[in-house]
């Protein structure tokens, strides 16, 4: 796998930021729940989702080694006395890790991902691993980013396809 470039990544990613707080409002987090956070590339939805558990925690995984480093870097305010990444709270842990081998079982309360899952070739693996690492009555939340992408771009095609200069002759 080629490694991200992460700063040049979080610069370039409100719009991944903005559908990731859409998607993270149907999860609904609850204040005390455990969650794992797949592909959390450089910790903005991650910081989110720490706010959003209160006193609870968050474990954000991700393939790439730069991301996770510039996620951990992140200092973000949150409520209460604490900051995130600050070592006291332990409220959030990054952990290199791919989806269709989760180093958990019955873990989490939720599983949070966007932007992720259409990078992962072997779904079966992959929610398979997700349904160890959920405790029972546990939920997966995510959005992986090719719905409304693929239909814009099918419907370009079409058009294109109609276009006289491409008709047949």
């Amino acid at each position: 796998m080629a490694e991200w470039d992460a700063e040049r990544y979080h610069r370039a990613s409100n719009p991944q930021l903005e559908w990731g707080l859409r998607v993270l409002r149907r999860l609904a987090p609850q204040p005390g729940e455990r969650a794992l956070d797949i592909g959390c590339g450089t910790g903005r939805l991650t910081a989110e989702l720490v706010a959003a558990l209160g006193e609870g925690m968050v474990v954000a995984i991700d393939r790439s080694e730069a991301m996770l480093r510039e996620a951990a870097s992140l200092s973000v305010e949150l409520p209460g006395p604490h900051r995130l990444n600050d070592p006291a709270s332990a409220r959030a842990c990054y952990v290199r890790a791919d989806g269709v081998a989760l180093p958990f079982t019955d873990a989490f309360d939720a599983v949070f991902s966007t932007a992720t899952f259409h990078w992962i070739l072997d779904h079966d693996q992959l929610f398979a691993s997700i349904y160890r690492a959920l405790a029972p009555g546990g939920r997966l939340v995510a959005q992986c980013g090719g719905g409304a992408n693929l239909g814009r771009l099918l419907d370009r095609a079409d058009a294109l396809a109609a276009a006289p200069a491409l008709a047949p002759s």
